[in-house]
């Protein structure tokens, strides 16, 4: 459609008019005053990741001096940890130990209040790394089964005598109950072709098995696989175990995260970190021998880690646990781990491997 030159005239004027009487307003205004939105606090440095059990000193002084609170409230992740009056003071130090406290990324804040009411919040994001040197393993191959390389293993759970497997893959993923000694499914539920099958894990008589990016999990009874129920979670789904009855997932960052077991309701996350820093790609998990276990994904590394702090326990080096001989040329990466403890061996395997493996741990000397 085209305008007529009649119509679009007084749109003209009428802009022109509405500039003029903006510049004409803005002359008589008084200039806003920037200074008053300077920041409030200026805290110092707190830079690089301080080992859990360390104290922390948290220096800050006021930026504005014109509106000086009578006291200051401090909180730690949301926690109150104490509070300060502030005299005539303008510069403050507070030290906190940090003992106790979970790896990863923490949050400490300072609250101004005056008369009864909070002035102004600041806040300043710090890391904590593990104050644990990780033990360090290798392995002695006690027993070799067949594996079936078509399985995109995600997951690995022993019950008793009863060996249950999960695979991956749209079209390909399933529920399986393995006979160790073949390799074959006495039992096997496949998922439909909308879902990417990853961790299993199992507490009771209910066997819970995650998938990838659907956010949706199912719930079987045992030992006859029934569907029980579906839940939902928040994240990307990649590995499962259990922990003190609640389940527990990763997503493929160096994250944990809780869930109830019972109504699937999300309780808190956890930080993975060695002394070093933040431990990722952390995908199929076995809960065994006061801590978890879980595969560093794309690696033929294990990683063990305690979930309730984050800090990493112990490493597994993997390397050449599938000889040469061995390999068809179809193998994807090391996946799957099965304690069983009346044994005390881990049975593992790798997505399309052609055998799993029952090992025993070695303690090596060193990191």
């Amino acid at each position: 459609m085209k305008f007529p030159f009649s119509f679009l005239l007084p749109l003209v004027l009428a802009c022109l008019s509405a500039c003029r009487c903006d510049s004409e307003r803005s002359k008589n205004e008084a200039p806003e005053d920037l200074m008053s939105k300077r920041a409030f606090f200026s805290f110092g440095p707190l830079l690089s990741p301080r080992p859990v059990g360390s104290d922390l000193e948290f220096s800050f002084s006021f930026s504005d001096t014109s509106r000086i609170p009578d006291s200051i409230v401090y909180r730690m992740d949301g926690q109150r940890i104490g509070a300060a009056g502030t005299s005539d003071s303008t510069a403050f130090r507070f030290v906190w130990n940090s003992a106790g406290a979970g790896c990863g990324e923490h949050r400490f804040e300072t609250e101004a209040w005056k008369g009864g009411r909070a002035m102004e919040t600041a806040a300043q994001v710090f890391f904590l790394s593990s104050d644990v040197q990780p033990d360090i393993y290798s392995f002695e191959v006690v027993k070799s089964f067949p594996h079936e390389t078509s399985s995109f293993t995600q997951g690995l759970e022993w019950k008793g005598n009863q060996l249950y497997e999960g695979t991956g893959l749209n079209g390909k993923s399933a529920l399986m109950q393995i006979e160790p000694q073949t390799g074959k499914a006495v039992q096997k539920i496949s998922l439909s072709q909308e879902y990417f099958g990853e961790g299993i894990t199992i507490l009771g008589d209910r066997l819970y098995q995650i998938t990838w990016q659907n956010k949706k999990g199912f719930v079987y009874t045992l030992p006859d696989l029934k569907k029980y129920t579906e839940f939902s979670y928040a994240t990307d789904g990649w590995g499962l175990s259990s922990w003190k009855g609640d389940l527990i997932m990763t997503d493929g960052s160096n994250r944990l995260y809780f869930l109830d077991s019972r109504t699937f309701q999300a309780k808190k996350n956890t930080q993975v970190w060695d002394t070093k820093g933040p431990v990722s790609q952390l995908n199929e998990l076995e809960t065994a021998e006061g801590g978890v276990w879980a595969n560093k994904y794309t690696t033929d590394t294990l990683v063990k880690f305690d979930p309730e702090t984050g800090k990493v326990l112990a490493y597994l080096d993997l390397s050449g646990l599938l000889k040469k001989e061995d390999e068809t040329g179809n193998e994807d990466v090391l996946n799957g781990i099965a304690y069983r403890a009346d044994e005390g061996l881990y049975y593992v395997t790798g997505k399309n491997w052609p055998k799993m493996y029952a090992i025993r741990l070695v303690k090596r000397k060193g990191v």
